[in-house]
């Protein structure tokens, strides 16, 4: 990927982050707790259960962090480690395009447009966007 491109990336994840910050949207932290929860029904090895319960609260941490994982992806990025900046970006946004079409679904049946757009308000919006569209210019 050439620089140019990984420096427009890097500001444009740069202002999705700052936005999401100031919004207070993060990752999907209650799937990682409910997957912590889980675990012992399908782990019985105490040693493999806790790796992986130390795997989960690290995601829990990339994830609350979300503003600040999404600057991070963008710095990654920008210092051309493109695979491992498109990964922490998403687990900080904890969001994609799936996501976006379950609340299109959501909009559609419900008509509940103004709820939706109101819980995460129109700086949580736009920085929802911007950090999607510095994911997909890191391609």
């Amino acid at each position: 990927m050439p620089k140019s491109i990984r420096v427009i990336t890097f500001v444009v994840a740069a202002i999705a982050g700052v936005f999401l910050l100031v919004s207070g949207i993060h990752g999907p932290t209650d799937t990682y707790e409910t997957i912590i929860d889980l675990l012992p029904q399908f782990i019985q090895d105490q040693q493999i259960l806790q790796i992986a319960s130390v795997v989960a609260t690290i995601l829990i941490s990339i994830s609350l962090a979300g503003g600040a994982a999404v600057i991070g992806g963008g710095v990654l990025i920008l210092m051309g480690r493109v695979g491992t900046g498109r990964f922490v970006i998403s687990l900080g946004l904890g969001v994609g395009l799936p996501w976006l079409l379950m609340l299109a679904i959501v909009f559609i049946t419900t008509q509940q447009v103004a709820a939706v757009i109101a819980e995460y308000s129109t700086v949580g919006w736009a920085g929802i966007i911007l950090a999607i569209v510095a994911r997909t210019i890191a391609k």
